[in-house]
């Protein structure tokens, strides 16, 4: 059934592989990317390009402003971006306090101002380690509230969750998406790092499906 929906867009592979799935299911999408201070915002870069590309409407709402009140994490602080798998317990620096529960209230909201029936977003598998906010337990709680926080019913909907990377990429190529239109480093730097847990995970993911990863690396 074709529906009116939000896609969280991030500007990363799971999001880019996340739209153009609801949009090869024929829904009517409206992308929202957050700025909430991220120093890997160069993936914003890669969400706006894409949507323009594909005549997607897209907003990308600030709330760096967040900073103040939610501090700790190596994404967003001055704090030294961990290297390793995301397995490895010193990625719990990357978690950014309570965020998937704020952007996703967020994007509720611009749902239910567009008569849209779902917000999606690209939990996944190979999440479930290190960060709550995309744990089946956290999805579950989050789409039953969300569908009686407003008059109008909204989804929280995951259609990745419990997949890995791996297998998200394989759904992309599939459809025979371009991935160097994405960004996936913690680093904002020219290239991506090839070392954080981001850049690993990628790198395991391409390895997995045999194919190259079309973006350049600092080191592979």
């Amino acid at each position: 059934m074709t529906e009116n929906v939000v896609v969280v867009y991030s500007g990363g592979m799971d999001s880019f592989t996340l739209l153009h799935r609801a949009r090869a299911a024929g829904h009517r999408i409206h992308a929202l990317s957050f700025d909430y201070g991220q120093r890997h915002v160069r993936e914003l870069d890669c969400a706006r390009q894409v949507c323009s590309d594909l005549g997607v409407p897209h907003q990308v709402l600030d709330v760096s402003a967040l900073r103040q009140i939610m501090r700790g994490s190596s994404l967003t602080d001055d704090i030294e971006v961990p290297e390793g798998h995301y397995e490895d317990v010193t990625m719990k620096s990357t978690v950014v306090p309570n965020r998937n529960m704020i952007l996703l209230s967020l994007a509720v909201g611009y749902a239910v101002s567009l008569e849209a029936q779902a917000v999606w977003y690209g939990a996944h598998g190979g999440d479930h380690a290190i960060y709550p906010d995309c744990r089946p337990e956290f999805v579950e709680k989050m789409d039953a509230v969300c569908r009686v926080a407003n008059y109008e019913p909204v989804a929280v909907v995951a259609p990745y969750l419990y997949s890995s990377k791996g297998e998200i990429l394989r759904e992309g190529l599939a459809m025979g998406l371009d991935y160097s239109h994405t960004w996936t480093c913690y680093n904002g730097r020219e290239q991506a790092c090839g070392r954080c847990g981001s850049c690993v995970e990628r790198l395991e993911a391409f390895a997995e499906n045999g194919a190259r990863d079309p973006l350049p690396y600092e080191t592979t």
